[in-house]
């Protein structure tokens, strides 16, 4: 079993939660819990592409929107810029994966002529980290780096740090003390010692 973390979204999973009878992954992205089954995915391989399987709805994995008897511009759209969905792993096409060791390539989609990778998208604004929106997509834009957005791990369990910074912006942007006044205040505190020592021995 897995857990589907987006390397840009740091304590948060792709989960299982689809909306409604569109079975969209647009509000899946949560704060991860461990051994919650909607957060954990099981992954198939024939060798060459994998299947990503949602371990609380057997049977489901995550595929591109795609019906059969979608016509070019429907497919064209739908793996340009398209949510993914939650769908039969039995279906013809859509949901076979290329990972590339972080990026998930759809099958269907380069097949048809668009190299859609996997993707979240993120909220704008001039944060250095910035917070990420909650659906689940890809993207085929093929004149664009390689972001973090659209980068991947399958873990087995959950990373562990000695604690969680609360508020990341302001970590960064403060403001650390001078070199100068550190060393200002290591002789003090040297000055201090010398006076006790040399009271101490009055």
């Amino acid at each position: 079993m897995f857990y589907l973390l987006p390397v840009a979204c740091p304590h948060e999973c792709i989960t299982a939660h689809a909306t409604g009878d569109s079975h969209e992954l647009i509000d899946s992205l949560k704060q991860c819990e461990e051994d919650e089954e909607a957060h954990m995915w099981q992954v198939r391989s024939d060798g060459s592409y994998i299947m990503i399987e949602s371990y609380s709805d057997r049977g489901k994995c995550i595929a591109v929107d795609y019906e059969q008897g979608d016509g070019e511009s429907m497919l064209a759209k739908t793996c340009n810029d398209g949510e993914l969905v939650l769908t039969e792993c039995d279906a013809d096409y859509g949901t076979e994966w290329y990972f590339t060791g972080g990026q998930l390539v759809n099958s269907l989609c380069y097949g048809a002529g668009l190299p859609s990778m996997m993707t979240v998208f993120l909220e704008n604004g001039n944060d250095t980290v910035k917070k990420c929106k909650k659906d689940v997509a890809v993207w085929a834009a093929n004149d664009e780096a390689i972001l973090k957005a659209d980068t991947f791990m399958f873990v087995n369990r959950l990373p562990e740090a000695p604690f969680v910074i609360g508020d990341v912006q302001g970590s960064i942007e403060e403001k650390e003390p001078k070199l100068s006044s550190l060393k200002k205040m290591d002789e003090i505190q040297t000055h201090s010692a010398e006076v006790i020592n040399m009271e101490g021995s009055t």
